[in-house]
């Protein structure tokens, strides 16, 4: 993966995407009709959307006790990829539908959900229609 990326653009180059609903995790590989749905409002949620420098640190025992409540998307790649010098295997986001920013958690295998996360500022949208979406496909 040649070149510069930005955040928004990388999700949708994940191997597979995870859902997580109270726990309970349903995973779709590239190709899938769900993870094809899932990329298209997950694009559509990050229309306007900027990057913004994060306040949030990943700690990995918080982050894999809170993927047990609520519902959680995860991008997961096929090779540790870099955007703005944070490296990562795979990304994580709480979906709530009142957010209207949230972060972006990095995960690697040597340290698990540990480290600085990105922050997506959605400006004038909210996760709302995605977590619908979301609700719905699980």
């Amino acid at each position: 993966m040649g070149g510069y990326m930005q955040l928004q653009q990388v999700f949708c180059t994940a191997e597979e995407i995870a859902v997580y609903n109270d726990g309970v995790s349903t995973s779709y590989a590239c190709g899938e009709r769900q993870y094809e749905e899932i990329c298209v409002k997950w694009s559509e949620l990050l229309t306007d959307s900027i990057v913004m420098p994060a306040f949030g640190v990943s700690i990995n025992d918080m982050t894999v006790q809170g993927k047990q409540k609520g519902v959680w998307v995860e991008f997961s790649f096929s090779k540790q990829l870099k955007v703005n010098e944070l490296p990562f295997e795979k990304l994580l986001v709480e979906v709530r539908p009142e957010y209207k920013g949230f972060n972006v958690i990095r995960y690697n295998s040597d340290s698990g959900y540990f480290g600085r996360c990105f922050y997506i500022d959605l400006r004038e949208n909210d996760m709302s229609s995605f977590y619908s979406f979301i609700r719905e496909i699980c």
